[in-house]
């Protein structure tokens, strides 16, 4: 298959390679796209964000993501100059709004009172309504039951991927600004996330998940922990020291600083924990309920059944298709070609980027607590993804051993062997066991954010985020150096693969 990839709209737009390096699943794709674009105008108009919302498209089934401006043009030829960013920033209206919210912020840090609200209220009850699902006997539902059960763990879906994104300026914001500061007193990024090691239990999978949470990927087609060998615990974190940032910056910053650093730990934290129970749990609940569907309706393998939409699921087992939808009869043949055209959609080569370079505004003309904001959203965002072609290191001591390409956390826990290089393009939750094995990791997505990142700190194993893609063209079996320290992937000798 081949396709050229155009931008969705105006404006640049960057592809989330490391949550979904492939094509999305229909249902996914509307779900993430209202979820994301609503949860980020919330935090992005309370916190005095320099951006309305994110808004979501899909090319040829690949995920964009794309900043809204709060004034001016989407599509800005040049950065505009710094004149007209002060005179502009104190005159509109919203800007002025902004520049409230974001002192606001500043001031107050409400991500210290939403963190502590999490862990004592809201997160239970998430739990509770996700478990009263779970429990469900799918297999005494009659067929109506059976849609109406869907549609409640569908909307449980889109409310808790509104919340997971609304809650990114609390759980990302925190690491920015920490991140943001530490840049104006001349501490570099990878000095600065090694202060938050150990702060990451759910990353370095310390726990076991709830059964149904999906931990092999994002999408509706990855599996749930419960659907994996049961007889393989969870990873388990090795001890982390933090870095004292403390005798890098002036001595009268020290004491901002600490709680810069506490906030930032505390959002680690909150962002691990929230993305598994109201993102990745509810997603697997609602695999299972399709799951079951599909069995219903006799597709040609069950799990053919999350290429179809819910509404399409739910008018089949109502008897209410849909004109122009699939039939009972046609729904194993639309599955099927759904799944094909998605796989020939994920072999595609999409590009990082699509549409003009963000042309982002200079910060110094903007009132402080909107620069400062800026920074530290700007900041989150680009070490989550990563500088294209611009690989990040963790740790201080290179590794050599044995490469395992693959991308399938599945496939790699019976190939892995002790001391291997895993080399493959983003890791989640669901590679926890397998990282834990291995003496190196490298990634061709992700930046000092990431999954990968995180949880190589957590591990204490040496790691490179964001390799070239070139890296996934090794084979399994060569031989390959991890030098953290520049950053590299080097070939020793060759191997055939496996």
């Amino acid at each position: 298959m081949t396709a050229t990839f155009e931008p969705p709209g105006p404006g640049g737009w960057m592809q989330l390679r490391d949550h979904f390096p492939g094509a999305l699943t229909l249902e996914v794709q509307r779900l993430f796209a209202a979820a994301q674009t609503a949860g980020s105008a919330r935090y992005m108009a309370a916190y005095g964000v320099l951006a309305r919302n994110l808004e979501v498209a899909f090319v040829h089934g690949h995920l964009y993501i794309a900043p809204v401006p709060i004034a001016g043009p989407r599509e800005m030829r040049r950065t505009p100059p710094a004149a007209a960013v002060w005179l502009l920033s104190r005159l509109h209206p919203e800007f002025r709004r902004r520049t409230r919210a974001a002192g606001r912020a500043l001031a107050d840090r409400p991500w210290r009172a939403v963190a502590r609200r999490w862990q004592a209220e809201e997160r239970a009850g998430w739990v509770e309504r996700a478990q009263r699902l779970q429990d469900e006997d799918l297999g005494g539902l009659d067929d109506p039951a059976l849609a109406h059960h869907l549609h409640r763990v569908r909307a449980l879906a889109g409310d808790g991927l509104v919340r997971h994104f609304e809650l990114h300026g609390d759980d990302l914001l925190p690491i920015g600004l920490l991140l943001a500061r530490c840049t104006e007193w001349g501490v570099s990024p990878a000095t600065v996330m090694a202060a938050l090691d150990g702060a990451s239990p759910g990353s370095a999978g310390t726990e076991v998940p709830p059964d149904w949470q999906l931990v092999t990927g994002y999408d509706l087609d990855s599996f749930a922990w419960c659907e994996l060998d049961a007889t393989r615990p969870p990873g388990v974190a090795a001890a982390a020291e933090a870095t004292d940032l403390g005798p890098l910056v002036p001595a009268g910053a020290r004491e901002e600083l600490a709680g810069l650093v506490e906030d930032a730990r505390n959002a680690v934290a909150l962002r691990d924990d929230n993305g598994v129970v109201i993102a990745a749990w509810p997603m697997g609940l609602l695999r299972r309920a399709m799951l079951e569907a599909g069995r219903r309706l006799g597709l040609s393998a069950p799990a053919h059944a999350v290429e179809l939409t819910v509404d399409e699921l739910t008018d089949l087992l109502d008897g209410t298709a849909a004109p122009g939808g699939p039939t009972r009869a046609s729904a194993p043949e639309v599955a099927a070609g759904r799944l094909r055209r998605r796989r020939e959609q994920s072999a595609l080569d999409a590009p990082r980027t699509l549409g003009p370079e963000f042309a982002i505004p200079p910060l110094a003309p903007l009132p402080r607590p909107l620069a400062l904001i800026g920074a530290a959203q700007i900041a989150a965002a680009e070490h989550m993804t990563g500088a294209e072609d611009e690989a990040v290191g963790i740790g201080d001591v290179a590794h050599t051993g044995r490469a395992l390409v693959v991308d399938d956390p599945n496939d790699a826990l019976d190939l892995i062997e002790p001391g291997d290089v895993l080399i493959t393009t983003a890791t989640s939750p669901s590679w926890n066991v397998v990282i834990a094995h291995a003496g190196a990791l490298v990634t061709t997505a992700g930046g000092l954010l990431s999954h990968a990142a995180i949880i190589a700190r957590e591990l204490g194993i040496p790691a490179v985020i964001g390799a070239p893609g070139s890296a996934h063209q090794i084979a399994t079996g060569t031989t390959v150096v991890v030098d953290p320290v520049a950053a590299t992937l080097t070939v020793v000798t060759t191997g055939a693969a496996a």
